[in-house]
């Protein structure tokens, strides 16, 4: 009688998924320093998190290889236009200012998520 005849077969199976625990310090990283955001960025990012949220499916212009800067800048002035009806007294005078914050906020959403698309495509390939 074989040492192997009591046992069962050896069947392989699939490792965790490597990304899956990156993918989760990312998401924590990334709500983390959104907390450390001033008062003010954080009201701005509620904003361009919800015009980014329309934006999040395949073809759209969030994950075009190289977007079009025009095009970001006109979805920043919509979300200053929101912005602006909600909170009128925010930066009455700097309405330049404004639209480059949202502008910075929008470029690092964009980013933020199409590295989670990405990283989240990779796990399931």
């Amino acid at each position: 009688m074989s040492h192997f005849d009591n046992q069962t077969p050896y069947v392989p199976t699939y490792p965790p998924a490597l990304g899956s625990q990156k993918l989760m310090e990312l998401e924590a990283d990334n709500s983390y320093l959104k907390y450390l955001y001033p008062k003010i960025t954080r009201q701005i990012s509620e904003f361009v998190e919800e015009e980014c949220d329309k934006m999040e499916y395949e073809g759209s212009l969030m994950f075009d290889v190289f977007p079009d800067k025009i095009a970001l800048q006109l979805m920043a002035a919509g979300i200053a236009g929101e912005f602006t009806k909600k909170y009128p007294d925010s930066y009455p005078e700097e309405g330049r200012l404004l639209r480059d914050m949202i502008e910075v906020v929008l470029y690092h959403e964009i980013m933020y998520r199409r590295n989670r698309y990405r990283n989240h495509k990779r796990l399931y390939l």
